[in-house]
């Protein structure tokens, strides 16, 4: 069933704060009202829970988390889980402040997915390929973004969204997984600025059976940004990952799971039409060669991802390199 429930500052806090139950998440008493209503058929349905808490930069907002469905993960799997959940703002614009999300161990990464009309649903196996614009995303169990005094997400009243969560279970046991995104909302009349992504994929590679190779991509900044965060996406082959804007670097790691985004307090300001030159180191020791693709086990990414301010007047929130 789909509940929205009211929950006081202190349960938001101690959650945050402490560990907290099996799946990750502190077990808690609501109070105030409860609304439940009805989901889709063959499951447990979207669950989205509101409260109030204090926000990014001071602003004291709303909270709404959304959570998925405990779903398991067999010994040695590999899933792609997806589920929708229908706007919960009452048919207004929002501005999300600070986003924070929590997953169990295991994760490969989590993708917040904008989705029109979307209604409340269950969670279901899906495509690793499938994209959407995004606000957030993160290869890191327990994360958070955190916007700028004046700068949020803005959520349209016509968008819902969809969770993309990834798993790969390497030990020999079931992994029972635990996925949740909470939103913290902007007060209104606090924003000045909207938050976007750029998200740019190399996608023509073919690394060979038994070899080490490097992977590039060069590309032009569309327009003036700031960078609030700089990240990576590679699969188990990669070993290395490097990114530039001009002469200055603004990444780099040697991990493929879990790599730390780099983040940037004041914002880095970058100029449109400056050079993204990034690379991909891979070791594929497989008999295969190995092609853009879903599975971290047997396909590779090599993607540089980073959140900016601000949107273009009318713009998309998620831009690519020209």
């Amino acid at each position: 069933m789909n509940a929205i429930t009211w929950l006081p500052l202190t349960t938001l806090a101690l959650c945050a704060l402490t560990a907290c139950n099996g799946d990750g998440v502190e077990t808690t008493t609501s109070t105030g009202p409860t609304t439940t209503t009805s989901g889709g058929a063959g499951g447990s349905s979207s669950s989205a829970t509101t409260g109030a808490t204090t926000g990014a930069g001071g602003n004291v907002g709303d909270t709404v988390t959304l959570t998925m469905t405990t779903f398991t993960v067999p010994p040695g799997g590999e899933v792609y889980r997806c589920q929708n959940f229908a706007n919960p703002f009452g048919g207004a614009d929002v501005d999300v402040s600070a986003f924070e999300s929590h997953m169990t161990g295991g994760s490969h990464h989590l993708l917040l997915f904008y989705r029109d009309g979307a209604v409340d649903g269950v969670d279901s196996k899906c495509d690793g390929l499938e994209f959407a614009p995004t606000p957030y995303s993160t290869q890191i169990p327990d994360d958070s973004l955190e916007f700028p005094v004046g700068v949020a997400a803005k959520i349209p009243s016509s968008k819902g969204f969809r969770l993309q969560s990834h798993y790969l279970n390497t030990s020999d046991k079931p992994l029972e997984a635990h996925v949740e995104l909470t939103l913290h909302l902007a007060k209104p009349g606090t924003v000045t600025d909207h938050a976007g992504v750029l998200f740019v994929p190399e996608y023509h590679f073919a690394i060979l059976p038994n070899s080490t190779q490097v992977v590039n991509h060069t590309c032009n900044l569309p327009f003036d940004m700031n960078l609030l965060k700089a990240a990576s996406h590679m699969h188990k082959h990669g070993t290395h990952f490097d990114a530039k804007i001009g002469d200055e670097k603004v990444f780099e790691t040697d991990t493929w799971d879990e790599p730390a985004s780099a983040l940037f307090s004041p914002a880095k300001a970058v100029k449109g039409g400056k050079e993204l030159d990034f690379s991909c180191t891979f070791v594929n020791n497989s008999a295969n060669t190995l092609t853009f693709g879903e599975s971290a086990e047997t396909n590779e990414m090599c993607i540089f991802v980073a959140s900016f301010y601000p949107v273009q007047a009318d713009g998309d929130i998620t831009v690519g390199c020209q």
